[in-house]
């Protein structure tokens, strides 16, 4: 079972030539021109789009990623060497097995999606797409493991000008981004940072309290 904090990416997933891939071969390619920013996810799932009928507009499957690695199109498909995108780059992502989960995690309509970045936590309790993100969960998560360690923390937004107690660590919830602050030094972080590298956020959010 993988841990609560395990990064999951999910992937679109539009036509059946890719889905017999990942079946029979056990990869999915990724183009770089269109890759999140960061592919460091112990998980892969697929959003299955009207291309699958019945299962189109909802999340089944995924699988544990074992190797990340870059290949051309051509070198992927060599069966298809005319193709216009044939010497594009693409990540390849080999994985394990293929699991199913319990119930399906539906869109309430069909969406246009392109990536999603998530934890195991969050994907394995959706029941909606929208439940994969974790906008304020996610800081609460932080916030818990914080205290944990014994640390002081308080959350406030921006227009909040009341001077934070001493030494407390502060978490102030941006766009897309959450702000620290300890001491008046400031850390900021994208919500995929939190995601991808939870540890590595924790361990600069600990440097700053001892530098406090």
């Amino acid at each position: 079972m993988p841990e609560a904090n395990t990064p999951v990416l999910v992937a679109v997933l539009n036509n059946q030539a890719d889905w017999q891939r990942i079946q029979e071969q056990h990869w999915y390619r990724v183009p770089l021109a269109h890759a999140p920013r960061r592919m460091a996810a112990g998980i892969l799932a697929w959003y299955q789009t009207k291309a699958f009928g019945a299962e189109g507009g909802q999340i089944r499957w995924y699988a544990e990623i074992n190797h990340v690695s870059q290949a051309t199109r051509s070198q992927l498909i060599p069966e298809q060497p005319a193709h216009p995108r044939a010497q594009e780059r693409y990540w390849r992502l080999q994985i394990g097995p293929l699991q199913s989960l319990p119930q399906p995690i539906l869109a309430q309509r069909f969406r246009r999606i392109t990536f999603i970045s998530t934890n195991w936590q969050q994907f394995i309790h959706a029941k909606q797409i929208n439940d994969l993100w974790l906008g304020d969960s996610l800081i609460e998560q932080l916030s818990q493991q914080l205290i944990s360690e014994g640390m002081n923390v308080a959350r406030r937004r921006l227009h909040d000008g009341n001077p934070p107690p001493q030494g407390t660590c502060i978490l102030i919830p941006l766009l897309n981004q959450l702000e620290l602050q300890i001491g008046g030094q400031v850390l900021r972080f994208e919500h995929e940072d939190l995601i991808w590298d939870f540890a590595g956020c924790l361990a600069q959010i600990r440097a700053l309290q001892r530098r406090n």
